[in-house]
Order: C-alpha cells, then structure tokens, then sequence
C-alpha cells in the first residue's frame, strides 16, 4: 500500500490531470443528456448524473481491472505477434520479451492513475445523492 501511495505522490500531476479529464467528462455526460431532453427538470439531471456517474466509474474499474493485469495476456501476445510479424531479425533486434519481466516492468512505472478516476467517479456519485436528497425535499 506504501508503494502506491508513494506512486501517487510521484505522478500526482497525471493524477491531477486525469481526476479533472473525468469530472469534464461526467459533466459532459451530463449536459448531452440533461439538454436534450424535452423538459429539463430535476429528474432530468438526475438521469444525467447517473449516466456521467456510471461512465466515469465504469473507466476508472476498467483501469484497475486492467492494472491488477487483467488483459495481460490479450496485451502481450498481440505485441509478440505483431514484432513477430513486422520486424527484420527479431532475435537480433531483441523484440522477444519475457512475459513476467514485461508485466512487472509495466506495473514498477505504473502511476495509479484508475485511483483519481474512482476517486471523481464517487464524486460524481455524491451528486446524485445531493440531487435525489432536492428532488425528495421539493415532493
């Protein structure tokens, strides 16, 4: 855990950067589905919230799937084929790979950034709690 917080501290900018992509975004979601609606009320920012929400949630576990090495296999071997398929003299250009040393190569440099992505995603989840708490209040 000490190492992925010290990961965190060390690409915070990357972080910084993804945490306001994915607020932009839900916010984008947000305005597609709430301004195109027929009537704009509060439901329709609801429905807008929700689906911002469900977008930004569904990368950000994505990344983590993908960090906790998911897709690894899927990843490594299409790059083996494809240095297999495009290079001259792949044991002299050194293209083969070992797959452990690749992956854990991969996950040293890794900045964690899926943890901002979560972290805006459950912002974001806040605000349809706080616009589902109106809309009950105005009923």
């Amino acid at each position: 855990m000490k190492r992925a917080f010290s990961q965190i501290r060390k690409y915070w900018l990357a972080n910084l950067i993804a945490f306001i992509v994915s607020l932009l975004v839900f916010a984008g979601i947000f305005c597609a589905v709430f301004f195109t609606r027929e009537v704009r009320n509060i439901i329709a920012a609801i429905d807008g919230s929700a689906v911002g929400t469900v977008v930004v949630l569904s990368l950000g576990l994505l990344m983590w799937l993908a960090h906790l090495g998911t897709f690894d296999l899927f990843a490594f071997g299409f790059k083996q084929m494809g240095s297999m398929l495009f290079a001259k003299d792949p044991k002299k250009e050194g293209y083969y790979h070992d797959y452990r040393e690749d992956r854990m190569a991969k996950r040293s440099n890794s900045a964690y950034v899926f943890v901002s992505i979560i972290a805006a995603g459950l912002l974001c989840a806040i605000s349809i709690l706080v616009l589902q708490i109106i809309y009950n209040s105005l009923i």
